[in-house]
């Protein structure tokens, strides 16, 4: 479909033109991995959400702070 009334492009050269012709409702039909791809995704977006919480928490942020803060050292600090 085209929006502006025109003709589709013989070849679409841009990004845009390739994403706005491009057969999404056939690949969704007869395209097994897409389907799969999706609801892969929707499905595992919960566990996502809570590793990435538990990374990003304080505590394990000033744990991997003070993990950092020991490799500080220059070449004639002894070691230990």
């Amino acid at each position: 479909m085209i929006a502006a009334g025109g003709q589709p492009m013989k070849y679409p050269y841009t990004i845009s033109a390739k994403l706005a012709q491009f057969p999404y409702r056939w690949h969704w039909k007869h395209g097994r991995f897409i389907r799969f791809l999706a609801f892969t995704l929707v499905g595992v977006s919960p566990l996502i959400i809570t590793i990435h919480k538990a990374v990003h928490s304080p505590e394990n942020e000033r744990h991997w702070e003070e993990i950092r803060r020991k490799r500080e050292h220059s070449h004639f600090d002894p070691v230990h």
